[in-house]
């Protein structure tokens, strides 16, 4: 009788600690837009539900259009742990090794001999950044750019470092792998990735040409959405990001990516153990690994004009935290961490909510 009881009272009190859980998260994301901090969609699950899951602000602030659950916005880096994926998903099949050379699949490159597959996953072959590069931003970025093109504007710099040596964040790195995933395939990169991803795991409002997407769940971007005149981004064409910043999506849809990591759908369970892995300076297969408050945080946050993205994953205790913005304006990995203090009932410093 008393088991019984014991059972039933768990059975009543779980969803009043969601809802309480979930009131002080919207309290602290609502006093975040008040404060003129966070403008998106926030989406965020614990132990297999959904405890919150709401828009905030404007999409478009001109025509008054609110944002909500379904806003599309630009997800940039975030792209990267997509990228990753299906690198991996060729490795599981057995088309590629992560120690084959750069120059199996460029046969021309500059210290292809020296850079493998797993140095541009980590960031460490030493490849500058791509964005600096002389005479890149003399491109025209409302057009499409190919994926050679860009490559050309690297290809021959010196490398800033011995590959393997240290990491060093460079979107060079990625492009590198989306052309390397056409090579392998002799599919577009955007293909491959949708066939390998996109569908299998339903993510319907996910893709990559944003510019051109015609649907009015589309977010303006903003430089700041909350100065008067803070600025519509203007929004470049997604082939100059391919590979690293070129996926649009949508807060659940970026929940189904979370979920598919609990199941063997894209990757194997020891594959995804290399992902979650950290091989310098924190950083896995498209995610950065750490620790926060005790427990791993495997994240990835995102900035391109207009729009700032953020995935914070607590694969052990089944939190999710998803945090899309079209306000360049704002720091979503501190409101990340924010929002899992509250969940993991630890104080935090200056908390608002």
């Amino acid at each position: 009788m008393k088991i019984s009881l014991t059972i039933l009272l768990a059975i009543i009190q779980a969803p009043i600690f969601c809802q309480d859980l979930s009131k002080k998260l919207d309290n602290y994301l609502s006093a975040t837009n008040r404060r003129n901090k966070f403008n998106g969609t926030a989406l965020i699950a614990y132990k297999n539900e959904i405890i919150l899951y709401k828009g905030y602000g404007f999409k478009n602030k001109e025509r008054k259009i609110l944002n909500d659950t379904a806003t599309i916005y630009r997800i940039g880096s975030i792209t990267k742990s997509f990228t990753a994926a299906t690198i991996l998903n060729l490795y599981d099949k057995g088309l590629l090794s992560l120690d084959d050379p750069l120059n199996k699949y460029i046969p021309d490159y500059p210290s292809g001999n020296k850079i493998t597959i797993r140095n541009l996953l980590t960031h460490t072959s030493g490849i500058p950044e791509y964005l600096f590069a002389k005479g890149y931003d003399k491109e025209d970025f409302s057009k499409p750019i190919s994926i050679e093109r860009l490559i050309s504007f690297f290809k021959n710099g010196p490398l800033i470092f011995k590959p393997g040596e240290k990491m060093s964040y460079s979107n060079s790195n990625y492009i590198l792998l989306a052309y390397t995933i056409e090579v392998i395939t002799h599919k577009k990169y955007e293909l491959v990735v949708r066939n390998v991803v996109l569908d299998p795991l339903q993510m319907n409002h996910s893709g990559f040409d944003f510019k051109n997407l015609a649907d009015t769940n589309k977010a303006f971007g903003y430089n700041n959405i909350f100065k008067r005149n803070g600025s519509i981004q203007f929004v470049s064409d997604s082939s100059h990001e391919v590979g690293g910043g070129s996926i649009y999506s949508t807060a659940m849809d970026l929940y189904k990516w979370d979920r598919s990591f609990y199941s063997n759908k894209i990757l194997r369970h020891q594959t995804y153990e290399q992902v979650i892995t950290p091989f310098k300076d924190h950083y896995g297969y498209g995610w950065f690994v750490d620790t926060a408050y005790g427990r791993l945080n495997v994240f990835h946050g995102g900035g391109i004009p207009g729009f700032v993205s953020h995935i914070q994953r607590f694969p052990i205790d089944n939190l999710c935290i998803i945090l899309l913005s079209n306000n360049s304006y704002c720091d979503l990995n501190e409101m990340g961490n924010k929002l899992a203090a509250i969940i993991f009932d630890i104080p935090f410093e200056k908390a608002i909510y």
